[in-house]
């Protein structure tokens, strides 16, 4: 009679608690832990597994502060190298909230899996730290806080202010030597004149134009349809959790390096997201940081944002 009580507590217990089998014949305790693969041992125990967590997040940009594969959700761990894996969100906070002067701080912080398995019942177990972070069906939901500092934002709004100047004091002399060479033809020089004076204008308008302006150029020329995909994705991806996001400009940040011609050009982007027009929050997106080189008129990705930008 024990021994039949027992059999029904077991099967109660890996009926009620357990998922089905998956593609590699092995149960999980999550529906969001997957197996893809597995290694046994002569007597055909397990001793070593594949897997993956099939996570998404709100907000869906806290993602961008995980390296997805290492993290063991783009592509699946085994468990030998890999018996726990810590999602940290505020990794990159600091080095953002230096260089743009705003970043967001995640609640929690820190979440940590452990994945093991049992040969007994056949079954690969995920635990959770803290409980309650991941929703049964594998909702990550955090919440944040924008933070500022307000001394980088200043020096941002300053930098941008000297290039602005920069810029009009560019185009108001462009004007005054296009209008000089709209003269009247009484008034013109020799023609073999005139055809010098028109080439010094032409390069006139490719060097007067200041190396700050021509790396954001470049960078809206190349990768400005690549930036708009991106935020057309964020939109949609949004929609698709019933939430808003209204996108307002995007603003480039041009900084020379060391390297005479080569410019390291930042990209940010300002929106108000919500779930209701009523909770809408100003918020700032990244948009990647990008390499120009005015030499060889490239643009290349240089951080992971970017990168993923341009692949995309």
């Amino acid at each position: 009679m024990k021994k039949t009580c027992l059999a029904a507590i077991l099967i109660f217990c890996l009926t009620g608690c357990y998922t089905p089998l998956n593609n590699s014949g092995v149960a999980t305790t999550k529906s969001w832990l997957e197996v893809y693969g597995k290694k046994t041992d002569f007597d055909g125990k397990q001793y070593d597994s594949c897997y993956q967590f099939n996570l998404h997040f709100w907000p869906q940009e806290a993602a961008e502060q995980l390296n997805l594969q290492e993290s063991c959700i783009s592509s699946c761990c085994w468990r030998s190298d890999k018996e726990e894996v810590v999602l940290d969100f505020n990794k990159n906070f600091d080095a953002n909230l230096a260089y743009y002067g705003r970043a967001r701080k995640y609640s929690p912080a820190q979440i940590t899996l452990k994945v093991s398995h049992s040969n007994f019942v056949n079954t690969t177990k995920v635990t959770v730290s803290p409980r309650g972070s991941i929703s049964s069906k594998g909702l990550v939901k955090l919440t944040y806080e924008e933070v500022e500092n307000p001394a980088r934002l200043a020096q941002i709004e300053e930098s941008a202010r000297r290039l602005q100047a920069r810029r009009n004091a560019y185009l108001i002399e462009l004007a005054q030597n296009q209008e000089a060479d709209t003269l009247p033809e009484e008034e013109t020089p020799p023609v073999k004149k005139k055809t010098t004076k028109r080439k010094s204008t032409k390069q006139l308008a490719q060097t007067a134009s200041s190396p700050a302006q021509q790396a954001e150029a470049l960078v809206h020329r190349q990768a400005g349809a690549k930036i708009d995909a991106y935020f057309y994705r964020m939109d949609k991806n949004y929609k698709k959790q019933g939430a808003l996001f209204l996108l307002s400009d995007r603003i480039l940040h041009p900084h020379q390096t060391e390297t005479d011609g080569v410019w390291s050009v930042s990209c940010q982007a300002r929106a108000r997201t919500g779930l209701t027009t009523d909770t809408l929050k100003a918020s700032t997106f990244s948009c990647g940081l990008w390499t120009v080189d005015l030499n060889k008129n490239t643009v290349t990705p240089e951080d992971k944002r970017a990168q993923m930008i341009w692949e995309e």
